[in-house]
């Protein structure tokens, strides 16, 4: 069986966004949204949780640059969302894991910030991906790994054999959709 996976980044709290996922929700029937961070910009706990809150269905999320810490885990545990700071959660068969705090292998890797030269370009070929996310991808091996933060560069390329999913909201963009059956592997942005 598939897990369908809607995959979205840099929300930055505006409610016309999360109306977006709300129909997106509606439309695709994930099995589990997932966050790639960037729920709000420097919000409170209460914030983030009503952010998570407004997301229909199970959801993931990772906090993003932008995400004060601490209020992301204070929000986090108030809403209905789990976060993935720190741990790997199974869906399915198929295990997912957020930020480098999990070393062992998964098939959903959630980061922010894309690997630098992947999907993180903002014009005139300045990129603002992290060069450490390769050696992350090159230790884990995902078949997935799931970034947004770079507005600029909404995408799906491959990379190895991980296909690499920039989910960002920020430029207009609807998020990505990602299935994954066994070894197979297809993504779109929406």
């Amino acid at each position: 069986m598939a897990l369908r996976v809607l995959a979205v980044a840099d929300i930055h709290g505006h409610r016309s966004l999360l109306r977006l996922i709300q129909q997106e929700v509606t439309r695709h029937t994930p099995d589990v949204t997932v966050v790639a961070g960037d729920l709000t910009n420097y919000g409170d706990a209460a914030e983030i949780q009503r952010v998570l809150d407004a997301i229909p269905g199970r959801v993931l999320a990772i906090p993003g640059n932008l995400d004060l810490r601490r209020a992301f885990e204070a929000g986090i545990a108030k809403s209905h969302a789990e976060s993935l700071v720190g741990k790997q959660i199974g869906i399915q068969g198929v295990r997912v894991a957020g930020l480098f705090d999990q070393l062992s292998a998964c098939e959903i890797l959630v980061l922010h910030e894309p690997p630098v030269g992947l999907l993180d370009d903002v014009g005139r070929g300045r990129h603002i991906g992290f060069p450490e996310h390769f050696r992350a991808l090159d230790r884990l091996r995902p078949a997935v790994l799931l970034c947004g933060h770079c507005h600029e560069s909404p995408g799906v390329v491959t990379y190895g054999g991980t296909t690499v999913v920039n989910c960002t909201l920020g430029s207009g963009g609807h998020g990505a959709l990602v299935e994954l059956d066994g070894d197979l592997v297809a993504a779109r942005l929406l």
